[in-house]
């Protein structure tokens, strides 16, 4: 029996609405939200203000004049993505041929989520070339607010050959995650051309959904990029994992005052799982999980304790490559 496009249309919609339901029914988005804050938007282009830092504690000695605060204006467009569109034959309706189409439709909400998640990590992975609310590169060599070097090498011993990326990130910060979403508009309902006479010339029917926001940076002395010459063994990975360490931990703040000491943004960071996450390629993801799970490996003199277990969050993502 033929199924009427009408009706198919309004069990689609019911599907896609409970694919939906279910895919919201997750965090947002999924494990990224660990490094991801979401901010709703409102308008087209949203500017973000970043204050320069607050003078420090000094012993007072009379009046001295006040440090002027100033501001920097970083500004993110929101941009339109489509999930689909899928198309359905007339043929296949006129034969009852629904059900695959039905559970492919249901399933566009899920995929969604998950390719918003690719686009956050993608986002991520080319702030070599993209600029942070400083205006240099989020991952650079230095930065003209602040004082550090994100952007990082390291070569391994094994002479393979093998390119690997690692991106380490601090998460601690409550108001500002390194990442920042900015939600205009929220994956819409099933939309359709059905009812058209194009689709009806065609003898073919489409059916999408709709979304737009914007993708932006956080603070770039939380973010920390390696690119890995040859593949590291699991003990050259803790001397990775060091240097991003270490490195986190020499990047000082705008001064609020010409007068004032230095802050060490991350002087009394401790990681661990719940405030450090490293990211790498899919090749890497493998050796890098086994690296900080591990209680003891071994070396020249014989077992050594893993300083550096549990140490951090390891998220392996094909946006840093195979």
């Amino acid at each position: 029996m033929a199924v009427d496009v009408t009706a198919f249309t309004a069990t689609a919609k019911a599907a896609f609405m409970e694919g939906k339901l279910a895919a919201d029914s997750k965090p947002f988005p999924g494990q990224y939200d660990l490094f991801t804050t979401n901010m709703p938007s409102s308008t087209r282009v949203e500017t973000h203000v970043y204050m320069s830092n607050l003078p420090r504690l000094r012993e007072f000695k009379g009046y001295q004049a006040a440090s002027r605060l100033t501001n920097k204006e970083y500004t993110v467009a929101n941009k339109e993505y489509r999930i689909g569109p899928v198309s359905v034959r007339k043929t296949d309706l006129d034969d009852d041929q629904v059900g695959g189409y039905l559970r492919s439709i249901q399933a566009l909400p899920d995929r969604g989520q998950k390719d918003i998640g690719h686009q956050i990590l993608s986002h991520l992975a080319n702030g070599t070339s993209n600029a942070c609310f400083d205006g240099s590169n989020y991952f650079a060599n230095s930065h003209t607010l602040g004082s550090g070097d994100n952007l990082d090498t390291y070569n391994a011993s094994s002479n393979d050959g093998v390119t690997h990326y690692m991106i380490g990130l601090v998460i601690d910060n409550p108001a500002i995650k390194p990442v920042i979403f900015q939600d205009r508009e929220s994956l819409s309902a099933l939309q359709t051309d059905a009812d058209t006479p194009q689709a009806a010339k065609l003898k073919e029917y489409e059916y999408w959904a709709d979304c737009r926001f914007g993708l932006a940076y956080g603070f770039w002395w939380d973010g920390y990029h390696v690119t890995i010459t040859d593949t590291p063994s699991v003990t050259e990975c803790y001397t990775i994992v060091e240097q991003i360490i270490n490195g986190f931990r020499s990047f000082t703040l705008p001064k609020g005052n010409d007068k004032d000491d230095s802050l060490y943004v991350h002087e009394g960071w401790n990681p661990d799982k719940s405030n450090f996450v490293l990211l790498c390629n899919l090749k890497l993801g493998q050796i890098l999980s086994r690296a900080l799970s591990i209680s003891q490996y071994t070396a020249s003199g014989g077992n050594v304790d893993n300083v550096y277990k549990d140490v951090a969050t390891v998220i392996p993502t094909s946006a840093l490559g195979a």
